[in-house]
């Protein structure tokens, strides 16, 4: 038999090697369409979060897997781009206001639904001066993990005794604060169930130059600003009459429920629906008690997530999407992550 020589010995190694390589590295894109396709098809039925494609391969996943889950990312029209685009009237509650023997909602996809409120609480608004609201976030590698910062500063002008009791009474304490972007109507949130933002510096003063305090909240997680598709309430809901199996829509965006007197009522729609509320969110608020009404899955108007019914059980919420599928005809679709 012919003896090899170092230079025959080294490329059979090294072609030993590469074939080996193209081997394993098939074997892992195989596995790993397999586990994204499983994944995405939960995700898409609501069975699971874009968090779960994350925990693909026991809590590491590739950058082709990432892009996978992400997607093509297409540039945006030019009003989409521009700055000074923040409505000045921010809307904000205290982490106190929220009712946390309810669960935070929790986030689908990008979005967010309303944070439930202690009873008799509402949201406020601050307004700020016009084009001075500036949202940001940052993050930066970490040796071990890395951290996300939110930010959003903004200006009011005065010295008002709410501004000045709220930079006093507020500094270092948690809020929720949602914002808006003008060109889109889009709202974001910023906080989650675990970490709400915090009121963490002000600076201010009657200047040569002018009369205001510019506040800034921060906040770092794991996670950039939700979209918020809730409400901000001010209001008390209307209160839905026991045993009545539709809601009369108003300008409210909460409703009520209240116990059934002898069995439980089934909610079977809206009524006085116009074109007006296509996009409108709704929120039902539980009543429980001995009868406490359902909205189900047959013979209304209501199309719930997974075809599961909810039951209007103490200090359950639920919130609905109107949509018009008819010539007067409406439907209401309820938001992921809202049913608590």
């Amino acid at each position: 038999m012919k003896k090899l020589n170092a230079k025959q010995l080294a490329w059979a190694s090294k072609e030993t090697f590469e074939a080996m390589r193209k081997k394993r590295l098939l074997f892992f894109s195989i596995l790993m369409s397999f586990c994204l396709v499983i994944v995405g098809t939960m995700f898409l039925t609501g069975a699971a979060t874009e968090d779960d494609f994350f925990k693909i391969g026991g809590g590491t996943i590739g950058l082709a897997t990432i892009m996978g889950a992400v997607g093509n990312i297409d540039s945006v029209t030019n009003e989409k781009r521009v700055g000074k685009q923040v409505k000045a009237r921010l809307w904000i509650i205290s982490e106190d206001q929220y009712d946390s023997t309810q669960a935070f909602p929790s986030r689908s996809g990008r979005e967010r639904g309303n944070i439930p409120l202690k009873a008799g609480e509402y949201w406020h608004y601050i307004n700020s001066v016009i084009d001075s609201p500036e949202p940001k976030f940052n993050a930066e590698e970490g040796e071990i993990a890395s951290l996300i910062t939110n930010e959003l500063s903004f200006i009011v002008g005065g010295m008002e005794d709410d501004v000045l009791n709220l930079l006093e009474t507020g500094i270092g304490q948690g809020f929720y604060v949602v914002w808006e972007i003008c060109s889109t109507g889009e709202k974001f949130l910023g906080g989650n169930g675990c970490k709400p933002l915090k009121l963490s510096s002000f600076t201010g003063g009657a200047t040569k130059d002018n009369t205001s305090s510019t506040i800034t909240f921060k906040n770092q997680c794991g996670e950039i600003w939700s979209k918020y598709i809730g409400n901000t309430p001010t209001e008390d809901p209307d209160t839905v009459a026991a045993d009545a199996t539709t809601i009369t829509m108003t300008d409210n965006s909460r409703y009520q429920l209240t116990d059934g007197t002898a069995a439980a009522a089934e909610i079977t729609s809206f009524t006085s629906v116009t074109d007006a509320d296509i996009g409108r969110v709704m929120t039902i608020l539980g009543s429980g008690g001995s009868h406490p009404s359902t909205i189900g899955t047959t013979a209304n108007d209501f199309l719930v997530i997974g075809g599961v019914e909810w039951e209007a059980l103490a200090n359950s919420q639920i919130s609905f999407k109107v949509f018009k599928d008819g010539a007067a005809s409406y439907k209401f679709f309820e938001i992921a992550g809202t049913r608590t």
